[in-house]
């Protein structure tokens, strides 16, 4: 995993740095709905940044050997919050694809890469939205990436959204395995403050 981007923020200039960051790229939801997530997550934090990465090589073939399919990305970017130089937790903003439309969610991590959260950005599809009822996204919370993720037998799917359940299992999957990469990298990446 290679870092291709490194910005530091302060919690102020947040919406300024992300609405750049969203119009520069693919938006998964409205500019108001990923900065009041990160608000609302890392609000005691110093500094939020984000971390640009490349999935490429050994962490690339690791990460879709556990994952059973290929990375749809080359490249993912994880928001990092820290405090004194030290990581308070992670964010992942993706989308995976329902059984027609894409379904944007965030995942948040502890500083262990422990999912603190799942939260549903935007739901497109008309039918299944189970997905986004607390009972469901709860079942992520305290897994990392040596969790099991499999849909009716470690995370109970929603009856009528079946589909929409696996994609979220997939998605949570995905950013718990992109997160403990990015652990992974020197401490200098991280903390380079």
């Amino acid at each position: 995993m290679k870092t291709m981007f490194n910005s530091n923020i302060n919690t102020r200039r947040l919406g300024v740095v992300l609405g750049l960051f969203l119009c520069a790229s693919t938006a998964l939801a409205s500019q108001g709905g990923v900065k009041e997530l990160l608000s609302s997550r890392f609000g005691h934090s110093e500094r939020v940044s984000f971390v640009k990465v490349a999935v490429e090589g050994p962490s690339r073939q690791r990460i879709e050997s556990e994952l059973g399919r290929r990375l749809p990305r080359e490249s993912y970017t994880v928001y990092v919050a820290t405090t004194a130089g030290k990581v308070d937790g992670y964010a992942l903003f993706d989308e995976e694809r329902g059984q027609h439309e894409m379904i944007s969610f965030a995942t948040f991590f502890d500083a262990a890469g422990q999912v603190t959260s799942v939260e549903v950005v935007t739901y497109r599809e008309a039918y299944g939205d189970g997905i986004k009822a607390e009972r469901f996204r709860r079942q992520f919370v305290g897994r990392s990436a040596r969790s099991g993720f499999r849909p009716d037998a470690d995370i109970d799917a929603i009856s009528g959204a079946t589909i929409s359940s696996r994609s979220m299992c997939r998605g949570v999957q995905r950013a718990s395995l992109l997160v403990q990469e990015l652990r992974q990298q020197p401490p200098t990446v991280l903390a380079a403050r």
